[in-house]
Formats: C-alpha cells, structure tokens, sequence
C-alpha cells in the first residue's frame, strides 16, 4: 500500500528538488510567454497582410509579393520549431537526468553538471539555465535511454566525446501545470489533489518475466550424439580447435526457434477426434485465438497422409493460410510430422500464380487502392450467383443462335439441339467442342450446311473461352448485377444499393480502358509527367483488383471445368485441401479452392479452420459459418468448436474476451486452462516517456531471458516506426522493425502492427496504442484489439498516451503504482 512521504526523508529530498525545477521551469514559461507570443504574432499578421495585398495586386507585383511571404513563412516556421516556447507549456518534459562530465571538459573545471530536461520539442535558454531537449533526434537524450543512474557513459555526440557519470535519472508526470509524479530508483512518488507526496508500494516493480520458452516453438533437430575423441582432426576439422557438444539454444536455456511445435503428445481428446476424421469429408473448426485449431489442421494432414500415403503426399495436399508470415510459420511443422513437400500459400499467392499462368495476356499489375464499395460488391457472396447466371445466359443465347441458323431445317434443327441439351451438365466450352465434334454425323447429308454450323460452333467455342470478355461483361452491366445483388430487405456487409452498382460498373469500365503502350524505341524513365508522378496515377486503367482475382478463375473453372494443370492433362486436383482462417476469405476464395478438391467417387476431403471474433477483412459478406457453408455449396455442414485455449492465460483471455463485449456469443466461448501474470495497463503522458520505460523492461527482459519473443503491436504502421525509432535509440537489443510479414521467429523484439500478427503468438505482448484514438468503440475495433491481445503466451502490457480506449475496462489504467500511470485521486 503506498505510504506518505515523511519529511527530512531522502525521498521528500528528491520530491523538493524536482518540484523546485519544475516552478523554475514554468515561472520562465509565464515571464517569457508574452514576448514570444508576440513574435510569432507579428510574423502571422504579416501574412495576413501579405496574403491580402496579393489578392489586389496588380499581375507584374504578384512575384515580389509571393516572394516575400515565402521568406516570412521560413523565418516564422524557424522561429516556431527553435525559439518559441513548446507546444504545452503546462507539460513541457518529461524526465530529467542530470550529467556530471569525467572527462575533458571537468579537468579544466569549465563544467560541473548538467541537468537535462527529455520532452516531446527542444527549448534551449541558457541565460535561464533551460535545456529541454526533443526525445526523438537531440543526440544527448540517448544518453537517458541507454544508461541508469550510476552509470558511466561514453558517447560520440556532435563530433565530440562525452564521458560522464549518470547523477540523477528521474521520469515525471506533470499535469495541468502541476508535478503530480515522480519515477526513479529510489521510488515512485505521486501527489493527491490535496498535495500530499505519497510513495508507492515499490515492492512489485513492473516487469516482463516469467515467460521464456512458453511460446510456441517447432521441434529442431536433435543435436548429433557425442561421440569418443578420435585421435586427430575428423573431415574439415580444425585441429586445435574442439568439437561442439553444446547447441546455443541449450547454452541460453531455451529454444531459440521459434516456430508452431509437433504438440501430438499434448493433443486432447476433442482435438483427437477432429485430426482422426475420416479422409473423406468436410471438416469445420471454429476455435478461439489459442485454441489448437492451427495444429488440429496441420496433424490431421499428417494423420491422412500416414493411413493413405498414395493418395495423401506431397503436392496433392494444399494449405492456405492468411499470411506469408503464417506461411513460414508453419513449415516447421510438416516435416516434423513426416510429411514434407506439401505446398503451404496464401490465397492470393495461389491465385495470382494460376491467373497469370492460364491469362497471361490479362494485365498483372495490382492496385492496392481499390475503392471499398467496389471491393466489397467484387468479393459479395451473391457474386457467386452473378457468375452461374451469366453463364448460364450465355449458354442459352448459344442455343439459340444454334436454333437461328437452322431454323430452315426442321430436323437437322431437333438432332443438333438434342445434341447440345444432352451436354448440359459440361462446362460451356466442352460443350460446344462436343457438339461440334457430333456435327458431321448429324448433319452427313449436307455438307454445305455442316460446314456452316462447324463454323458457327468453332465461333462459339472461342467465344466461350474468352474468359476476360466474360469478366468485362458482368461488371458492366448494372441491370444483371442489381438483379443478382440487390437482395431487399439487406442490411449491414449485405446491403446493395443501386448507387453502389452504379459506383462498380463506373470503376470497372476505368479498368477496362486501354492504356496507351510506348514505343520500343522510347526509354520509360525518360517519359513521365511534368510533375515526376506516373501517368494515369489516379485511374485503375489497365490494372486489376486483388478481388479480380477470384473473380476471373471461377469464371475459368466454369467455362472449362477446371484449371487445367501445367501438364496438359487434366485439372489441378488435390486429395486434401486445408483453409486456415476462412472468416477472412471471401465466398468466391473459398468455391474457387473448393472446386480443385478432387471428388473421385467419395467425397471432398477439406478442413476449414477459423474463429468469427478474429476477423482482419471487413468487407468480404462473412455473416456466419452456417451461411458462408451453404452459399459455397455445403449446406448442413457440421461446424466443431473448441473451446479449450492453450496459448494465452486465464487473465489474457479475461480482457480480451471483455473486449469482444456484445461480439461474444455462445459459439465463441472460450476457456483459459492456466494462470500467469496479471495484465497491467500503464498511461503516460507522452509517447518518449513510454518508450523510455519500455527501453528498461525490454533490455531488462532479454538480460534475463536471451531466448523471449516479444511483439510491440500498434494499431497503424507510423505509431510502429515511431516506436521502432525510439527504442532504437534506447540500445534495446535484438530489436526488429517488421512490415511485410518478414518474421524472423527469432529471439527478440519485433516491433509490427496488428494486421501482420494473426496466427502468430509471442512470449510477451506490448500493445503499444491501446486509446481511444486507435481503438474506438466499434465492430473493427473490438475484432482487431482481440487479435493483438490473444498472440501473448504468458504476459501482455497495454501503453497509452492518450486517453485509453473505452474497450479495455477503466480498472486496468486505474493503478497508481504504473509507471507514468492515472493517478488516483
């Protein structure tokens, strides 16, 4: 329990010196405020007036004028980023540390200490002795981060070397103008609004720890047996140099890997039975973050190829997984299990390979800004629907042109039609070649009129082939696509409204637009824009969707019955294919990989995994696993759930379930099987004050534990690069900066966002942005702030710097022994 700070005590000592810096501080701020408001004034009503003699003025005097106002803004702009007074004068920094200089400098007596104020802008006055340094590039606030109290340091600032000692290294809250905190090792100390310094309980000091090894990691191979010295150096060793028994994993305590462990000796009786299904057949797991659905999938891909190796090896097995990280992720796992050579993709690898080697014509570029109505109406379940009716259309129009040229012939009309009715169940091209291949026999009694009719097939075989007419075609035509989306009575990812057709088929008429090519002789980096932007920057002409994707392969598999294999015999067929984390696939990606499944006389062999609270994607019409099954084909499919979750903790799963709220229903329960460390929540106010704590508790943790994998996660990549800057700059060691799913699965501290987490889990977890801000109270929010929280094996942190986020329980922040913590009034 704190405990009131007894005057004449060293700590009312280190609380009298700091509120005495502090009421120097703002007592220079209230005497120096006018004069430099005033500056800043005169320069802004300068421009006022430059601004409206420019819009008077005569055509000959405009560049002199704007000349003018240019080099007011630059003095201006200077004078606001190095003189003026910070941006909140009422918190202007942060920490202070105080430097006693050993080294040259001190010899000569010139300077005995340096107190150094850490804030979020620079302010130097040395006539006040005020030096308030901006955390992020002043060369002399690394010195803060790197060292402690009591260190000596030794750095090359600026050309110059500086070596000192480390006097005073304290962090402070001050809020409203008031110093409200104090951090150092000799205590916290924070003051209630009656003004009385009360020390906090310094017997349990935040700290990662307790958690190497709990996350997961793949099975490495056994280190070689040790075997009897021989006589003299074996192949290609040194001779003086002795073999090594020891592996570094060993040698650190823990494993160094990584990765998703073989867990068969730790597989429990539900997940038993779901990995000894039978071969034949659709699996469904619906599995909370933790749960095993992951490894269930990958050990029932080793059970199946185990009990029919013929029909279960190697590339006629697919696994689709959500990241190219997840990719990596899990291929430590299959070889481990015996099974080896299985390809394991994300869905848009799998489909960009096979849309570029069946339409290579078709244009490869990708855009990334695809307009999300038009996004979410290319990816609607009902686009299913769309497609077989086209088709169908188009199949019906064949047989009446059929019908049309033979209208003068009554008989040979009847043969030739009964001849296509009879292909129905075909795909459309096969079809018209079977027809025509018939032709000959059905029309053998005049020749002219058979090869009137081959033609007329020949044309329409190549007419149903041109897959890419197909795809222009349908997302043109606003009265097919109104028919086929606007379902009424929709609402939320479902509703379709006319203004959204109508959005779609102008976007996709763009698309189509030919985009004129450069001459062979024409350098392209010499032919640009004026303005160095690429032309048609802002039009989609000539690039596809991510969404296009699906689109186009399912119209091919439609057309031709498949995706015919690289070999020129048949289709691309697997005996079994694995979709990991299918609410976050859209129904096309689903059919569209459903359909390679080979159906030989028994049925698919499929397993889909996933959890409906751990959404990424948004716009994909995901509403249910019972209406995503039925829409792709298999109604009445049974769905397994687990609700056993193995990775994070009791008191993980608490908050992260808390922060689902009315997202969590019965299909989602989930249960926790063990206790770790309580989840603590720290509020600061300012981002370089929390990246000097988490500095601390992160070269302290990895001192510690060299083998702990810890995830910095934030809501949006520049609140990670801004974090990623100041921890770099803090000495933490075996930091990482990952963007592209570039995982190491190496010790460390990978600093990421949320969306390159999912599947992924790590022995600690920092949320870096848990406020209002980033996570606000919404569908998105919940989903994504449940994903950060659930990839923690042992211990997760929450940091704020702003107001924390209504999802995360006010209790959590409520705690006046955090570091930089609310304080209770």
């Amino acid at each position: 329990m704190p405990t009131p700070v007894a005057p004449e005590s060293p700590a009312a000592a280190i609380i009298a010196e700091e509120r005495a810096l502090w009421e120097r501080v703002a007592a220079f701020f209230a005497r120096s405020g006018a004069r430099t408001n005033q500056s800043s004034s005169a320069h802004d009503a300068e421009l006022i007036e430059l601004r409206d003699a420019i819009a008077e003025a005569k055509p000959e005097d405009l560049a002199p004028l704007v000349e003018q106002m240019a080099r007011v803004s630059a003095v201006a702009a200077g004078r606001r980023g190095k003189t003026a007074v910070p941006v909140d004068t009422q918190a202007p920094y942060f920490a202070h540390v105080r430097l006693r200089p050993t080294g040259p400098s001190a010899r000569r007596g010139s300077e005995r200490h340096r107190d150094i104020l850490i804030g979020r802008r620079g302010f130097i006055d040395r006539s006040a002795d005020i030096q308030i340094v901006d955390w992020r590039d002043a060369p002399v606030s690394q010195v803060y981060y790197r060292y402690d109290e009591g260190d000596d340091y030794d750095e090359q600032l600026g050309g110059s070397n500086l070596q000192g000692v480390i006097e005073v290294r304290r962090n402070v809250t001050i809020q409203d103008g008031r110093l409200r905190r104090i951090g150092c090792p000799q205590g916290t100390f924070f003051c209630d609004l009656n003004d009385v310094w009360w020390q906090a309980d310094t017997v349990s000091i935040p700290a990662l720890e307790g958690g190497q090894g709990l996350a997961a990691r793949a099975p490495r191979p056994a280190p070689p047996r040790p075997q009897a010295p021989k006589q003299g150096p074996g192949p290609g060793q040194h001779p003086h140099r002795a073999p090594q028994t020891q592996q570094p994993a060993a040698a650190l305590g823990g494993r160094v890997d990584k990765h998703l462990p073989e867990i068969a000796a730790l597989i429990d009786r539900h997940q038993f039975s779901l990995i000894t299904e039978p071969g034949s057949g659709v699996v469904v797991i619906q599995g909370g973050a933790g749960s095993g659905k992951t490894t269930v999938a990958l050990h029932r891909v080793a059970y199946l190829a185990h009990n029919a190796p013929e029909r279960f090896r190697g590339a006629k097995v697919l696994i689709i997984v959500p990241s190219e990280a997840l990719a990596r992720y899990v291929s430590g796992v299959l070889p481990a299990l015996g099974v080896s050579s299985v390809p394991v993709l994300t869905c848009a690898n799998w489909m960009r390979h096979h849309l570029k080697r069946l339409l290579p014509h078709l244009p490869q570029q990708v855009t990334a800004e695809t307009p999300t109505t038009v996004a979410r109406l290319k990816k609607h379940p009902r686009m299913l629907h769309a497609l077989d009716e086209y088709v169908a259309a188009q199949a019906q129009e064949m047989r009446l042109q059929l019908a049309s040229a033979l209208s003068e012939h009554p008989a040979e009309q009847r043969s030739l039609l009964s001849a296509w009715d009879q292909t129905a169940k075909r795909p459309l091209r096969s079809r018209c070649r079977v027809v025509r291949g018939q032709v000959p026999t059905l029309l053998a009694g005049s020749p002219a009129l058979t090869v009137r009719i081959d033609d007329l097939l020949r044309r329409l075989s190549r007419r149903a082939q041109d897959v890419a007419r197909d795809w222009a075609e349908l997302l043109t035509d606003s009265e097919r696509l109104w028919r086929s989306l606007g379902e009424p009575g929709d609402s939320g990812a479902l509703a379709v409204s006319r203004s959204d057709i109508a959005t779609l088929v102008n976007y996709c008429k763009e698309q189509q637009e030919e985009v004129e090519t450069l001459p062979d002789d024409v350098d392209p980096e010499r032919y640009q824009a004026v303005d160095g932007q690429p032309l048609d920057d802002d039009t989609p002409a000539g690039q596809l969707d991510r969404e296009d994707h699906a689109l186009l392969l399912r119209l091919y598999q439609l057309k031709f019955g498949g995706l015919p294999h690289t070999s020129g015999k048949g289709f691309v067929r697997y005996e079994h294919v694995v979709l990991d984390e299918v609410q976050d696939l859209s129904a096309l990606d689903v059919k569209t990989l459903l359909e390679c499944v080979a159906q030989d006389g028994h049925p698919p062999s499929v397993t889909m995994a996933g959890d409906v609270v751990q959404r990424l994607i948004f716009d994909n019409g995901f509403t249910s696993w019972e209406d995503l099954l039925s829409v792709v084909g298999l109604p009445g499919t049974r769905v397994q759930r687990l609700h056993i979750l193995y990775r994070s903790t009791v008191e993980v799963m608490q908050l992260a379930i808390d922060v689902l709220g009315p997202l969590a229903s019965d299909d989602t329960e989930q249960q926790a099987v063990r206790h770790g460390a309580p989840v603590q929540a720290f509020v600061f106010g300012e981002m370089g004050e929390a990246v000097a704590f988490l500095g601390e508790a992160l070269r302290s943790l990895l001192g510690r534990e060299p083998t702990a994998s810890v995830a910095l996660i934030a809501r949006h990549a520049g609140t990670a690069d801004a974090y990623y800057r100041g921890l770099s700059r803090s000495d933490v060691p075996m930091l990482r900066r990952v963007e592209r799913q570039d995982f190491t699965f190496a010790p460390g501290v990978d600093v990421t966002d949320v969306t390159q987490v999912k599947g992924l889990e790590f022995d600690y977890v920092v949320i870096l942005d848990a406020t209002t801000n980033a996570y606000p109270d919404g569908t998105e929010s919940r989903h994504l702030l449940h994903i950060a929280m659930t990839r923690a094996a042992h211990q997760l942190w929450l940091v704020a710097t702003a107001t924390p986020s209504t999802l995360v329980p006010t209790h959590y922040f409520l705690d006046a022994d955090s570091p930089g913590g609310a304080i209770m009034d």
